[in-house]
This record gives structure tokens, C-alpha cells and sequence, in this order.
């Protein structure tokens, strides 16, 4: 009888474990991004498709609401150091979270419900090649040399 109510005692514990550790979020957040995959075709709003038309490839990072979210800065000031150099190949397009109506107009809502974007903790950055395939997705901050390694990945640029 002891044995039969120690394993789900254990399972409960470790779930338990993992909750309060952060990792249960994390896990979520990543399941909700199951809406997009790495290497299938990436959904496009109106906005997207014209810079799409344009043959750039697309770098659109997705911002959670403006008080909840982590490095946010950071990554906005990495992603505006990087911009020049990309001009004529990349569209860095950030959607939401600069302010409250930021993170609220129509075209961040869809948004975040085409990829599956969480509202709560870090940016959400994904990369569109030309072609509309999405081939990077980064949660959180990421470092200048690895988006420069998947925009010259993309370009074709030897580093």
C-alpha cells in the first residue's frame, strides 16, 4: 500500500519542483510557439508580406507587455546597433510592448496569435529568409555575433 502512493507522490513532487523553479514557464512559453516551426513557412501579416515582396529577409521581434519584459532594452539597443549594417538585406520590425497601446494595436495582436507569442517575460525574435521561411526563432537576448552568424547564414556573407 506505501508503494502504491509513493510514485505519484514523487511525480507531484517534481512537477511541484518544477513550477516553482520557472522551468514549468519556460516549458509553456516554448509549447505555445508550437504554431510556428523552424524551416516551414512563416505566417505573414499585410505588413510582413509587402517587406516580404521586397525580397529582405524579415527580422521581426515580438515584445511582451512593457512591465513585464526581461532585457528588453538590451535587446532593443543590440537590435538597433545591427540595423545598418542589414539595411539593404534585412527588415528589423519590432511589434508591441514600447507602451501600452504599442503592445495592444490590431496589428500586435495578430501578431502574437499567428506565433503563438506569450505576453509575459522575454522578446520573442524570429527570422524570415526571403523566401518566407521562418529560420531562426530566439527567446530572450541573444548576442550580436549570433545574429549576425543566421543573418550572414541566410545572406550568404562570409563572416
Amino acid at each position: 500500500m506505501r508503494n502504491k502512493r509513493f510514485m505519484p507522490n514523487l511525480l507531484l513532487a517534481a512537477l511541484l519542483i518544477l513550477f516553482l523553479t520557472g522551468n514549468a514557464f519556460a516549458a509553456q512559453e516554448m509549447l505555445k510557439t508550437s504554431k510556428v516551426k523552424v524551416g516551414e513557412k512563416a505566417p505573414l501579416t499585410e505588413m510582413l508580406k509587402k517587406t516580404n515582396e521586397e525580397k529582405k529577409i524579415i527580422v521581426l521581434v515580438i515584445l511582451s507587455n512593457p512591465m513585464q519584459c526581461n532585457h528588453c532594452d538590451e535587446l532593443m539597443s543590440l537590435l538597433e546597433k545591427e540595423a545598418e549594417p542589414y539595411k539593404n538585406d534585412a527588415a528589423f520590425i519590432t511589434a508591441g510592448g514600447q507602451d501600452m497601446i504599442g503592445s495592444i494595436d490590431q496589428e500586435t495582436l495578430e501578431l502574437k496569435r499567428l506565433y503563438g507569442f506569450v505576453t509575459m517575460g522575454d522578446a520573442w525574435t524570429f527570422i524570415v529568409d526571403r523566401q518566407g521561411i521562418l529560420k531562426k526563432i530566439y527567446m530572450g537576448l541573444y548576442t550580436r555575433e549570433e545574429l549576425e552568424a543566421a543573418l550572414n547564414e541566410i545572406i550568404g556573407r562570409k563572416e
